[in-house]
């Protein structure tokens, strides 16, 4: 990523569409709305998560190696997220 800023802003956008697909199929599910409710609070978490980790880089470790790894871990938890989604 070319600025903190700009990772902030495709983490953002990730989220958005993840929460906004998950609104779609729970409108169209028959999953119970606690179980939506959960999800829909675990993509806002991932997203407050993840920007407040760009905003605070861990001490001690490489800048480079440190967005690699939270891009890296950003990627599963979205990945995760999307296979909740499609269990529908």
């Amino acid at each position: 990523m070319a600025s903190r800023k700009n990772l902030k802003k495709v983490i953002g956008y990730i989220s958005s569409e993840l929460l906004s697909q998950a609104i779609y199929v729970a409108l169209n599910s028959d999953r119970e709305p606690a179980e939506w409710n959960q999800l829909f609070e675990n993509i806002i978490r991932l997203n407050n998560d993840y920007v407040a980790r760009v905003s605070h880089k861990q001490p001690g470790m490489a800048a480079k190696k440190y967005f690699d790894t939270l891009c890296t871990s950003f990627n599963e938890d979205a990945k995760a997220i999307v296979a909740e989604i499609q269990k529908g």
